[in-house]
């Protein structure tokens, strides 16, 4: 289910979700700490759980071997706890998004996808807890495991694709995978940004900032 910028509500900076009639979806919430959770809230209905947060005003943008690129949307893939963490799947791109069939876990899910772009990034961000964060994200080279991981927050599975043959579209040789770096966000909800600096498989060092509204698609 898609919280889309044609929802309601978009005067306070946050949509209600649309109903989607299946079970077995987690509802988002924004709390006091500026933390997103499925936990429910005294005093906050179901039709009224918040799941798009506009951010503030301004260029937002992917810098990569001396090229710019801008970003234009923000999508946050919700997949709730696992383990001592929970995950959501953060993607910037300049391009739209189509849905995409996939096996994840045993499932087939239809996930959303970037098409048309020219420049993408995409990261798995693990918050400690039950809930998500807007916290500073380091990268993980340990994957998606607790242990060590244990009340941090981490990035694995993190890639940046950006046209380097110039034909307007990231193909999958064009993918660069992440290896160092950091995911930040900054301010408070719902004024939150998000900022970016990696370092990519090919010694390449990506950064970049969005400042735009933050669509979440749950599971």
């Amino acid at each position: 289910m898609l919280a889309s910028c044609s929802d309601t509500n978009l005067s306070s900076g946050i949509a209600a979700p649309q109903s989607s009639g299946q079970s077995g979806q987690q509802q988002l919430i924004s709390t006091d700490d500026g933390s997103l959770t499925d936990t429910p809230v005294s005093g906050v209905s179901n039709d009224e759980l918040p799941v798009t947060v506009a951010g503030p005003e301004g260029d937002s943008e992917l810098r990569v071997d001396a090229r710019r690129f801008s970003l234009d949307s923000a999508l946050g893939d919700i997949w709730g706890v696992e383990n001592a963490h929970y995950n959501v799947d953060f993607t910037l791109t300049n391009g739209n998004f189509i849905i995409t069939p996939a096996m994840v876990n045993g499932q087939v899910h239809d996930l959303l996808t970037p098409t048309a772009a020219s420049a993408v990034f995409h990261a798995e961000l693990y918050s400690p807890g039950d809930s998500f964060s807007f916290v500073t994200y380091s990268h993980s080279t340990f994957g998606a495991g607790d242990g060590v991981l244990a009340g941090n927050a981490f990035f694995d599975k993190a890639f940046v694709g950006y046209d380097l043959d110039n034909n307007g579209e990231v193909g999958d040789s064009e993918k660069l995978e992440v290896i160092g770096g950091t995911v930040e966000f900054a301010g408070e909800l719902p004024n939150i940004s998000l900022h970016f600096s990696v370092t990519l498989a090919n010694g390449l060092l990506a950064q970049g900032h969005y400042t735009g509204l933050f669509d979440f698609t749950q599971r």
